[in-house]
């Protein structure tokens, strides 16, 4: 509770995609229907997830946050799941006391309470529980109980986002085989998961698909991952780090010899005089020159602390395979999987950040699953119970430390509430009274049922001045606006034009597009100025500029 109190409205940008979590939950809870009314990249079941919530709770980012705390809740729960089968409850309890800051309340909208990661949450806790319930032992009488159960948590994942569900059902797969000591019951049991997660899946998009039309979901909605823009792919390749991957590949070197050298000297520490000691001893000074190699060559950088992840999940994987049977081997290799497949969105130069935390979930619990491993392997039960002892004080110091450094950098953001938005999302000062003051703007130059659009993004001013935007397209960086699509958007634009108009000066080089208006999105910029008023909107108070932050335009005839 601490560290929600210090954080409070401090998780995620005010105008970067915030509004858009919140837009489209808010459209299906007034009774649009997602793909045909609401155009949605990605699987039905978040934005169904959070629509409940808003109905139940009233539409605000208050209802948003308590949708993400209650997902958060049950992703830390598979989570524990998942670790009890690769450690002890002791070090499952303190691993997820780790998840805690590490992930749920990373920054940068890279947590579970409010960003745009909220689908990627949704779909790693179904994935956790697939996990969980493959690699469980059978039981005599319903042996494909389980991993049914697992392909319909597998399936729940691709219904989130496509990619998870299908990368979950193949660790499903993964996981029965290597439990199974009978390898034509591990592969039946691996194809009753597929086929639970298959059926899901194709109820779930064959639902929309017939109400909503083919090229509602695949065309605009590109659910199948099919024909994706070129200023989508564009992004997810500069986001990735893959462009820089050398230094990359040294940065993720350097930060998995800085945890292997803390397991390491707290092992040494556990170890008694003699030659395991020594074994420990060698290994720590082996890992701490290639320590010392990578930071040489530019490795140590900020990324140090999860940047290990995807060497992680190999050394899970192959831990998992080399024990061949039982559940802990299951669980170890299919999260090693896991781990491996779905940092793709950033396998290099991993920091605070969105879509990070859900994959690192997965590294967690290799990490746990091989200093279990670790302490295993000792000799004597005297032994293993000091290194149990010791990697347990190692875990716990982290806890406490990543609490304390979280409460720090959140102490340390300049913020402050943005009225409107139950003080779950804040901005400098300066920022959060224009964006106040704009909202009012165009909450007392329009009428109620009047609409806004904002291009490129910055729907958080929908919810602030009570305008809904009345078309299908909610958002308009480069990629969900393209060449090809522009024509449609703006049939839409005549169709029901807004009251209002908000322009966010936003680069978008990111995708490619530097600029709405000049690099793309020409032909609605024009139409813009040919029916509305501009204004360059200024806050009181704010400093003139050259290039105003925002521009406001009015429809003509349309003012109060």
């Amino acid at each position: 509770m601490a560290l929600f109190a210090v954080s409070r409205g401090r998780w995620s940008d005010p105008l970067i995609d915030s509004g858009r979590e919140w837009i489209v939950p808010d459209a299906l809870a007034r009774g649009e229907l997602l793909y045909r009314d609401v155009v949605y990249w990605f699987g039905p079941l978040t934005p169904y997830l959070q629509a409940a919530f808003l109905k139940a709770f009233g539409s605000g980012m208050g209802s948003l946050v308590v949708a993400g705390a209650v997902s958060a809740v049950l992703v830390l729960a598979a989570l524990f799941g998942v670790l009890r089968r690769v450690t002890g409850r002791v070090e499952a309890a303190l691993w997820t006391a780790l998840a805690i800051p590490a992930l749920v309340f990373m920054p940068n909208a890279g947590g579970a309470l409010l960003g745009m990661g909220y689908r990627i949450w949704h779909a790693s806790g179904f994935t956790l529980a697939a996990v969980v319930l493959a690699s469980a032992a059978p039981r005599r009488g319903s042996r494909r109980l389980l991993p049914t159960a697992a392909g319909l948590c597998g399936g729940l994942a691709g219904l989130c986002r496509l990619e998870w569900g299908l990368a979950a059902l193949a660790a499903c797969s993964l996981a029965c085989l290597v439990r199974s000591r009978n390898r034509r019951a591990g592969a039946l049991d691996a194809a009753a998961a597929v086929a639970a997660g298959g059926l899901v899946l194709a109820a779930g998009l064959g639902h929309f698909l017939w109400h909503a039309g083919w090229d509602a979901v695949v065309r605009d909605g590109h659910v199948l991952l099919t024909a994706l823009p070129p200023e989508t792919r564009h992004f997810l390749v500069a986001f990735s780090g893959v462009r820089d991957w050398p230094a990359g590949l040294v940065e993720e070197v350097y930060s998995a010899a800085t945890w292997a050298g803390l397991g390491l000297a707290a092992a040494l520490i556990a170890s008694r005089p003699g030659r395991g000691r020594r074994r420990v001893l060698t290994a720590l000074v082996a890992t701490l020159a290639v320590l010392a190699v990578s930071a040489l060559a530019g490795g140590a950088g900020s990324a140090v602390v999860f940047s290990a992840a995807p060497l992680v999940s190999l050394a899970g994987l192959g831990a998992g395979l080399a024990r061949r049977r039982g559940s802990a081997a299951a669980a170890l290799a299919s999260c090693g999987a896991l781990g491996l497949v779905l940092s793709y969105r950033r396998p290099f130069h991993i920091g605070d950040s969105a879509y990070v935390g859900p994959p690192l979930l997965f590294a967690f619990a290799c990490a746990a699953g091989l200093l279990h491993l670790a302490a295993v392997l000792s000799r004597a039960d005297a032994d293993r119970r000091r290194m149990t002892f010791a990697f347990r004080t190692l875990v716990a110091a982290l806890a406490v430390a990543a609490f304390a450094a979280r409460v720090w950098q959140y102490r340390s953001i300049e913020a402050v509430p943005i009225a409107g938005t139950d003080e779950m999302l804040s901005a400098r000062p300066e920022m959060a009274r224009e964006i106040e003051e704009l909202a009012a703007a165009v909450r007392s130059g329009t009428r109620d049922g009047d609409g806004l659009v904002a291009f490129p993004e910055g729907e958080i001013l929908n919810l602030l001045s009570g305008r809904k935007n009345p078309i299908r397209h909610k958002l308009y960086l480069p990629g969900y606006l393209t060449d090809a699509n522009e024509g449609a958007v703006l049939a839409e634009l005549e169709a029901a034009p807004p009251a209002a108009i908000v322009i966010w000066n936003r680069p978008t080089s990111e995708y490619d597009r530097a600029a709405f208006g000049e690099d793309y999105g020409r032909r609605i910029r024009d139409w813009i100025r040919s029916n509305y008023d501009e204004s360059g909107f200024r806050a009181s108070g704010a400093p003139r500029r050259a290039n105003p932050r925002f521009v406001l335009a009015r429809r003509r005839g349309s003012a109060r």
